[in-house]
């Protein structure tokens, strides 16, 4: 005859508190892969807005090689179609600074951002050529031109801006 005894369910308890550990466990590994999610589509929206600017550069470098020196000479670098004058003090480092700005839009831009890249022209006067030695030829006149990129990643929320100087 079988002896009936009384299971004090131990079992059931270390079970529950094995499902309790299980679940924090599972619960901190879903959070640490939503971080890292954000983290790569944050990189992601800053390589789209930084690749962007690049391609604005690079209209704007083919716009100097294509150009002649009088063609440069006949552009009035007066503020309008993107072109200026060299000021040390126009702040260029914030999407605010070029709201009232005319600028120049780049014909590369890529599907995949929120906004066509941007980028103005500036004319940098004043600077002379080294020379006036008397074993030295004295160098060509240069032109120096700063071009500012700016754009935006796929959401929008990224900036990249960035310069270049040009000699032509």
């Amino acid at each position: 005859m079988k002896t009936i005894t009384k299971q004090s369910g131990a079992v059931l308890m270390v079970g529950l508190i094995m499902l309790l550990v299980l679940s924090v466990v599972v619960i901190a590994s879903s959070r640490t892969t939503i971080m890292q999610l954000k983290m790569t589509s944050n990189l992601r929206d800053k390589e789209l807005a930084f690749q962007s600017a690049e391609s604005a550069l690079t209209v704007a470098e083919h716009f100097f090689e294509d150009s002649s020196e009088s063609d440069l000479e006949d552009i009035v670098f007066d503020g309008s179609d993107g072109f200026y004058t060299f000021n040390i003090n126009r702040a260029l480092s914030q999407d605010s600074d070029w709201d009232n700005l005319n600028t120049l839009e780049s014909s590369l831009a890529s599907s995949q951002v929120s906004e066509k890249p941007l980028y103005i022209i500036e004319q940098i006067n004043g600077i002379k050529p080294l020379g006036g030695s008397l074993q030295a030829a004295m160098p060509e006149e240069s032109h120096y031109y700063r071009v500012t990129a700016k754009s935006k990643g796929g959401t929008g929320s990224s900036l990249a801006i960035l310069q270049t100087v040009y000699k032509k």
